[in-house]
């Protein structure tokens, strides 16, 4: 049980995203903060959503919403026209994401009649980005702040690519006198990431929405009955760095051989795909809509599958969860799910996500990309056999005990504890 602070905070959190992880992770943030007994200015693209989410935590605890909760709506700045668009972020809208900040927690300040003393950033990276000046943070904010840093990988090397590579990065800013403390998902660089900042770094659960799953919902039962008994490999969200482009051809090579149905489930994202990449997937799904390949679900453009009951329905469907990410580095809150739904996966070895299935025995990893190898993991983990053949024995417990709603508080205690 988490030890209370004495003093109430007010905390403002802020992110301008509304898509894949964002809403999940914004709303368990201020779902913790109010646990914690703190008020919460919450910045986001969506102030309507989050305050109904936010509204049944207060019911919960009982407290007024309204004592506990300012929500408002935070901009995404204007790309500069002059800047190539496959480029994410450039200096003027790291300088423009800080000020848009500041005048949106000003306003909600004012109307509030709080004043923040803490500023935390769920999605650091962004303000971070490509900034001008260590210290634009403290110049233009004003408050204490910090944030959880996603893409902490370049701290694997101690050169980190040069001045460039840091520039670029912006991880001067985490020098700035008004940073606190900074969380991060990947906890493997957490010391290098300490030596260079002064301040503390603090491992964040990967946190995921756990909600009941609706008996039998509207996508879980479409596949159930597709299905027809079959065993269910599935994932959701289709960006080519999930691996689903092997998967469809894992799909593609077992069809009519093995007694297995796949699901590439939610939005299909034909731009993080290469030319030759966007015809394949295309072709194969063309195939399906014409019949040909009937152990498949998979839709273009497919359509978003909001997180909570409905989602957790699809997943709880699945046998084997197919989380084989390709050229990615960081932590996935698709492990979590696995955990508290105890569902073994086929991962990619190496990297923060292979190496926490076989840490806690939760699944099978194989060579990035590799169909073949990911075939043999589906046979092997459907028999019950992990590593060497050995018996599959997942730690699912003790994984959940890592990344759960506890863990969390605990965390943004220790972290509030340095305001």
């Amino acid at each position: 049980m988490i030890q209370l602070r004495q003093r109430r905070l007010t905390v403002a959190l802020a992110d301008e995203r509304w898509r894949g992880h964002h809403p999940t992770y914004f709303k368990e943030f201020t779902a913790s903060l109010l646990r914690l007994g703190h008020r919460v200015i919450a910045l986001c693209r969506e102030p309507a959503e989050l305050r109904d989410h936010a509204a049944q935590t207060c019911a919960d605890l009982g407290v007024a919403v309204d004592d506990s909760l300012r929500a408002a709506v935070l901009a995404e700045p204007r790309r500069p026209p002059f800047i190539p668009g496959r480029f994410d972020h450039d200096p003027l809208s790291t300088v423009a994401r800080w000020r848009l900040l500041r005048r949106a927690l000003d306003t909600a300040e004012r109307e509030s009649g709080w004043r923040a003393d803490f500023v935390f950033l769920p999605w650091l990276d962004s303000y971070l980005r490509f900034s001008p000046s260590a210290s634009l943070p403290s110049r233009i904010l004003a408050r204490p702040w910090g944030g959880l840093y996603f893409r902490n990988h370049h701290f694997a090397t101690t050169d980190r690519g040069g001045f460039a590579r840091s520039l670029a990065k912006g991880d001067r800013c985490l020098r700035d006198s008004a940073c606190r403390a900074v969380g991060v998902l990947d906890e493997r660089y957490a010391r290098t990431m300490e030596n260079h900042s002064g301040r503390p770094v603090f491992q964040f659960p990967d946190i995921t929405n756990e909600s009941e799953p609706v008996p039998r919902g509207e996508l879980a039962a479409e596949v159930l009955s597709r299905a027809g008994g079959r065993k269910i490999i599935g994932m959701v969200g289709l960006e080519r760095r999930k691996g689903f482009l092997t998967m469809l051809r894992i799909a593609e090579a077992t069809a009519g051989r093995e007694p297995w149905f796949f699901v590439a489930g939610g939005c299909y994202c034909p731009e993080t795909c290469t030319e030759d990449e966007r015809r394949y997937a295309e072709s194969v799904h063309e195939r399906v809509r014409a019949g040909r390949l009937d152990n498949l679900h998979f839709e273009i453009p497919g359509a978003r599958v909001e997180d909570g009951p409905e989602y957790n329905s699809l997943l709880e469907a699945f046998d084997v969860i197919y989380a084989a990410y390709e050229r990615f580095q960081g932590s996935s809150n698709a492990l979590t799910k696995a955990a508290v739904f105890h569902r073994p996966l086929v991962a990619t070895a190496g990297e923060c996500v292979g190496r926490r299935v076989e840490e806690f025995g939760m699944g099978l990893t194989i060579p990035e990309g590799d169909a073949a190898a990911g075939e043999q993991a589906i046979r092997a983990i459907l028999a019950g056999e992990g590593r060497g053949g050995a018996p599959l024995a997942p730690r699912y417990g003790d994984y959940h005990a890592m990344h759960d709603r506890d863990r969390l508080d605990a965390v943004f205690a220790e972290i509030l504890a340095t305001v």
